[in-house]
């Protein structure tokens, strides 16, 4: 069950680093840069630590929607509901 959770949440990492790689492209924001690392830095933990010694607090992406509306105030980015879906999974994860 846990193995199902740790690959749900890649792929759902994966996605949102794909969209903030394309943003950052068109809108060149050092908020999305910071973003981009921590969802970056979270697939690395999750492909490098061992399933039994991932931590909750290994994980920087909580407050990812909110630091990236402060930086653009694009509400209606379908980006930020796929940012919220990948906060969501990491939650459902450590449940």
């Amino acid at each position: 069950m846990k193995i199902e959770k740790k690959k749900e949440l890649m792929e759902q990492i994966n996605k949102v680093i794909v969209l903030l790689e394309n943003e950052y492209i068109k809108k060149n924001k050092p908020m999305q840069e910071l973003i981009i690392r921590r969802y970056k830095n979270a697939k690395n933990v999750l492909e490098s630590t061992p399933l039994e010694s991932l931590k909750r607090e290994l994980f920087k992406i909580d407050g990812g929607v909110r630091a990236y509306l402060e930086a653009s105030s694009d509400y209606m980015n379908p980006l930020l509901g796929e940012m919220n879906k990948a906060e969501k999974l990491l939650d459902k994860f450590f449940s």
